[in-house]
């Protein structure tokens, strides 16, 4: 289309059908198509910040963020950009560069907008996880600080990950305390974080603490059960190291009497009965546990090594071949994620 050299309402007309062609291509997806009309529309009108703010988002979600960054880059040293447009851009500016992976000029744009609009709760979530992903964790709390005067539920969720992270790397780095100082802030705003109590555990058994490690790691099984099978081994290990190991029998029955259907505690049971030459009762254990949960695989898993281990092949053979009956039954995408070894 010329629309050089049209009338202004012939030109007008013919943005408003490019408007609608780049539409229908959208719905269509056909981006390439879409992307066409709009930079005719933008060609015509350079004034027309809608179509110049959509061609920029379709280069970036198409993967020409480049691109994407020149426009938000040009469109910023216009004069006329007014104080609204501006912020617009300077967003966009930052999603192009947190999308190209240029996160600490992403955290710049950010930080830009959030100078012109300090309540905007959005761009300041944005800019914590991008400053938590930098690593810098202080300058992190710092804006959480901020919001939490906005939304403090949201708030004290990225304080709860960020201080977790924090502890992560103070333990990559050999700084034990630095660890525990920040996990003793993450537990005191979520005494559920189950992360937490597990991480808190295995510093404290460094340090010799054992009956510390081991009440972290009770309180991080009964806050996290996706944690249970990893953290019911160590369990059981520091009474065993405590010269408890008949105590570990009765914290995995009291466990399983308030929540029956906990079935890491029914495997560890288990395993803790057959340790002592109980194999008897620990097959009995899990046979029940099966009768209820007759799709775990974690507990026919089990339940065929415990047989294995009692001589037992054939019904061994057995239990496995129902544990492949299992999986056949279901399409590998739902297979839940369980412990089975």
């Amino acid at each position: 289309m010329d629309w050089g050299r049209k009338g202004a309402a012939a030109k007008q007309q013919d943005i408003d059908r490019a408007w609608r062609r780049s539409l229908r291509a959208a719905v269509a997806r056909d981006w390439a198509a879409a992307e066409t009309w709009l930079e005719r529309i933008v060609e015509a009108d350079t004034s027309d910040l809608d179509a110049y703010h959509a061609l920029a988002r379709l280069y970036r979600e198409q993967g020409s963020v480049d691109r994407a960054i020149r426009m938000h880059q040009n469109l910023l040293l216009r004069p006329d950009l007014d104080r609204a447009n501006r912020s617009e851009a300077l967003l966009e500016l930052a999603r192009d560069f947190e999308t190209g992976g240029f996160h600490e000029r992403a955290v710049a744009s950010y930080e830009e907008v959030l100078d012109a609009e300090p309540r905007n709760a959005i761009v300041l979530e944005r800019l914590i996880s991008l400053v938590r992903e930098l690593r810098d964790y202080n300058r992190a709390l710092v804006l959480v600080r901020r919001l939490r005067r906005r939304d403090r539920e949201k708030a004290d969720g990225f304080e709860v990950e960020i201080l977790l992270a924090q502890a992560q790397a103070c333990v990559v780095e050999g700084d034990h305390d630095g660890a525990r100082q920040a996990l003793r802030r993450c537990l005191r705003r979520d005494k559920n974080c189950g992360r937490g109590w597990a991480l808190l555990g295995e510093l404290e058994v460094e340090r010799g603490k054992d009956a510390r490690a081991q009440n972290a790691w009770m309180r991080g099984a009964a806050a996290a059960a996706f944690l249970s099978a990893e953290l019911y081994p160590k369990i059981g290990a520091s009474f065993a190291a405590r010269g408890k190991p008949a105590a570990y029998e009765k914290y995995l029955r009291g466990i399983l009497e308030d929540r029956p259907q906990d079935h890491a505690a029914r495997i560890a049971l288990a395993r803790t009965l057959s340790s002592r030459g109980e194999t008897s009762l620990a097959i009995e254990e899990l046979a029940r546990a099966i009768e209820v949960a007759p799709d775990h695989m974690g507990l026919r898993s089990e339940l065929g090594r415990q047989l294995l281990a009692s001589g037992q092949e054939a019904e061994a053979v057995k239990a496995y071949a129902s544990l492949l009956d299992v999986l056949e039954r279901r399409p590998p995408d739902t297979l839940p994620v369980e412990t089975i070894d």
